[in-house]
């Protein structure tokens, strides 16, 4: 299928690529399918929504930014994205790009989850979490962190 999109003109999509959120990224309910795009670096890539080609995120490894990054999960949540071990799920931040380059910043407390296998994901809080909700890239350290974000699960 073509999508025609704000960020990246008229691009062809595989429907078995998209993923279908079980719930919303907060404060876009009517959103649910979108594809995962390369961004513009190790650490960050694009959800291009496949309803709109006017609405895409830009996410972030969360590990690149906090080493010991790590999340709780109920065996509730992984059953709603298909799949038994946390280590099957990316694990991703949205990141908020101000115009003023020093407010870039992600929210730790509100992971999205996907299941590249499965082609499932959803944006969960981490309720029993001392993450913070603004997180300014400005306050990263610098070190690069090793590859794949933990997860594991509560049960």
């Amino acid at each position: 299928m073509l999508l025609e999109t704000t960020r990246f003109g008229k691009i062809e999509v595989d429907p078995n690529q998209i993923i279908t959120f079980t719930q919303p990224i907060l404060g876009f309910q009517e959103f649910r399918r979108y594809i995962v795009l390369p961004g513009p670096s190790d650490h960050l890539t694009w959800l291009q929504s496949t309803d709109s080609g006017d609405l895409a995120f830009i996410l972030i490894d969360p590990r690149s930014v906090m080493p010991d990054y790590q999340i709780d999960l109920r065996p509730p949540e992984l059953a709603e994205l298909a799949v038994t071990d946390p280590g099957e799920l990316s694990v991703y931040t949205l990141v908020v790009v101000p115009q003023n380059p020093s407010q870039i910043r992600t929210n730790l407390r509100a992971p999205v989850l996907i299941s590249l296998k499965h082609r499932l994901g959803k944006q969960t809080i981490l309720e029993r979490s001392n993450y913070p909700i603004q997180f300014y890239l400005s306050q990263a350290r610098s070190n690069a962190a090793p590859e794949g974000t933990h997860a594991r699960s509560n049960a």
